[in-house]
């Protein structure tokens, strides 16, 4: 079921068998094998509303974004919605945390000797989304 409005992982995920989702730590992501539904997240314009006629369900974000639950039978329907601009899956926090760690230098002091690891430390980000220059030095 290729198709340009899908990103590549998920085209990946859905042309791929039950048993290379389940050996597979990304393409899994996003489905739940009970409902057999897809987490789905869009870039749209316009009203979404006939998709919840459908059985869609919608969680309208900002920007024209939405996470979209969609039984599997129906991604090859949503691909072919006018409104609908872009659809991907949703990725493993998993593996961007570590890449971050790694980036910034984390993972030297987080072993043995400094044994830092933040339990305890809450952390908060809070997005105005306005744009914030920092300055340094």
């Amino acid at each position: 079921m290729e198709n340009a409005k899908l990103e590549n992982m998920l085209n990946l995920a859905l042309d791929a068998t039950v048993r290379e989702r389940e050996k597979s730590l990304n393409l899994d992501v996003g489905y739940d094998w009970q409902e057999r539904t897809w987490e789905l997240i869009v870039k749209y314009h316009g009203d979404l509303s006939s998709l919840r006629a459908e059985g869609i369900q919608v969680v309208e974000l900002m920007n024209e974004y939405a996470i979209l639950t969609v039984p599997e039978s129906l991604i090859e329907r949503l691909a072919d919605v006018i409104e609908i601009e872009y659809i991907e899956k949703p990725k493993r926090l998993f593996f961007s945390v570590n890449q971050g760690k790694a980036a910034s230098c984390i993972t030297g002091v987080q072993n043995a000797r400094y044994d830092l690891f933040g339990d305890g430390i809450l952390i908060a980000c809070l997005d105005s989304g306005e744009p914030v220059i920092i300055m340094s030095g």
